[in-house]
């Protein structure tokens, strides 16, 4: 049986979970600003370059 529809990994647009470029993130869906679990809405947005409730003043920076 072939796959006739298409899957995120065949768009172009596909892109990763841009918290695993964030130099506070801890590889378990926590980090620096989001201690006890990043919020889906940021996951969602796909960005975390303004302020958020209870983010401890912690922003995405890329890793070095």
């Amino acid at each position: 049986m072939a796959y006739e529809s298409r899957r995120w990994y065949d768009d172009p647009g596909a892109y990763g979970f841009m918290c695993n470029e964030c130099k506070h993130n801890h590889r378990d869906f926590t980090c620096d600003a989001f201690p006890n679990g990043i919020p889906k809405e940021i996951v969602l947005r796909r960005e975390h370059d303004t302020p958020y409730p209870e983010d401890n003043g912690i922003r995405f920076e890329p890793k070095e």
